[in-house]
């Protein structure tokens, strides 16, 4: 799931890890598509475009993985209903639910982390704890697993955690 100001090594990151383990082995049969919440192109804090996949209201069907990315574009993100309705859709439908660095805020406003253990970038693990209290935060982990949640803190623990 990528939104405008995303980091661009959040989605990058673990998409590579994939795409790796894909072409090593023709077991995996990994998939894997970016999708924003309206189908239009969005702009890395970085600058640059990428072009999604699909919409999120053309994302029907099981999801393995749901990776959902950070960067300073969190907080607009935020404020966007349709992102947050799908991840909540979404993650009904996933075997697995991930966030890359601040993705995690966006877990936390769809409640997908209430009552569950969480990191995210450590810059931002006080302001989750706050905004957030019924997340048990951990500020000093790299990735966090809770059941079948997933999420990891800042930029290249993205790809540790897709490993």
């Amino acid at each position: 799931m990528v939104f405008d100001g995303i980091q661009s090594l959040d989605l990058t990151g673990p998409l590579e890890v994939f795409a790796a383990a894909d072409r090593v082995s023709a077991s995996t049969g990994y998939a894997t598509e970016v999708v924003s919440a309206d189908g239009e192109a969005v702009r890395t804090s970085s600058g640059i475009t990428l072009a999604p996949d699909r919409a999120a209201r053309n994302c029907r069907g099981p999801i393995d993985t749901l990776v959902v990315a950070g960067g300073h574009g969190v907080a607009e993100a935020e404020g966007d209903d349709r992102l947050i309705a799908f991840l909540r859709s979404a993650a009904n439908r996933s075997r697995r639910i991930t966030s890359v660095c601040t993705g995690a805020f966006l877990l936390a406003r769809a409640g997908l982390l209430d009552g569950r253990t969480a990191t995210t970038h450590w810059a931002s693990c006080a302001g989750l704890a706050s905004r957030y209290p019924e997340i048990q935060v951990q500020a000093d982990l790299i990735f966090v697993r809770d059941a079948e949640t997933w999420t990891s803190a800042g930029v290249t623990a993205g790809i540790d955690l897709a490993l």
